[in-house]
């Protein structure tokens, strides 16, 4: 069973629905631990004071912003919750746009935000609404003492809040230094859009998945077992010379699953 890692409002002038946010994603990756190479046991992670000279807890920590060479200034837990505007445990809707109004770019973390007891008409309501005007809203929320600005949107019956990176986090395409790019032949043109026609179709993620890490876990058995590791071959991508473009195009539409080559 899922534990919420959030639980607050969604607040809507003076409407207030409690929820309880989900994580919506998950590592499947394998979790490595460092061993101390010579006897084989767990190596720890230890703060060490560089005044006294001695190995510190964790809890003998204080956060600490470095504000000129060698001095810091510290900042407790319940200053950044009062250096904070934004109301404690609530998601606050500031507009509402088009469903699909913010690019790719700016998501960062998505959870499931789940109706919580006593709000689940107001929570139908606002999921109907945006459902049948494809509407979605964009609000403000505090989490782990950082303040978030999100999408807030319709998944299926649910709604999903869709945590964004503020415009200040992007790095500006100005930063990008990029070649002088030429202006590719017809027949070039052609043939890639003949390739692209061929293999368009619709995308199901269940058709994807992690083979990294199904191999990682394929490899662990292996060695559990005493057998030797696995050895798969890995193809090395080259740069097509432009000369082959187009020849290279018309093989991928002479050869079936050419995609997946």
């Amino acid at each position: 069973m899922a534990r919420a890692s959030w639980q607050g409002y969604i607040t809507l002038g003076g409407l207030g629905i409690p929820v309880r946010l989900y994580p919506a994603t998950q590592s499947l990756q394998p979790r490595f631990t460092l061993l101390h190479a010579d006897d084989g046991s767990p190596v720890e992670r230890s703060w060490r004071c560089q005044q006294e000279q001695r190995e510190i807890s964790h809890q003998e920590t204080i956060r600490a912003i470095e504000d000129t060479p060698g001095h810091y200034i510290t900042i407790t837990d319940r200053e950044l919750e009062r250096a904070s505007s934004a109301p404690l445990r609530t998601v606050t809707i500031k507009q509402f746009c088009d469903d699909g109004s913010v690019a790719p770019l700016y998501y960062a973390r998505s959870f499931y935000a789940v109706a919580g007891k006593g709000g689940e008409r107001a929570y139908a309501l606002i999921r109907e609404v945006f459902a049948r005007t494809q509407s979605m809203a964009i609000a403000e929320f505090t989490l782990r003492l950082q303040d978030h600005i999100a999408a807030l949107a319709v998944h299926g019956d649910v709604l999903m809040l869709h945590q964004l990176h503020f415009a200040a986090e992007i790095l500006p395409r100005s930063s990008l230094k990029t070649p002088a790019l030429p202006k590719p032949s017809p027949t070039e043109i052609a043939r890639l859009m003949t390739v692209v026609e061929r293999f368009r179709g619709p995308f199901y993620i269940e058709d994807y998945h992690d083979e990294h890490s199904e191999q990682i876990r394929e490899l662990i058995e292996r060695k559990r077992q005493g057998l030797p590791a696995p050895r798969h071959e890995r193809p090395a991508a080259h740069a097509t010379p432009e000369a082959d473009i187009v020849a290279t195009l018309e093989q991928a539409l002479r050869t079936p699953h050419a995609m997946n080559a």
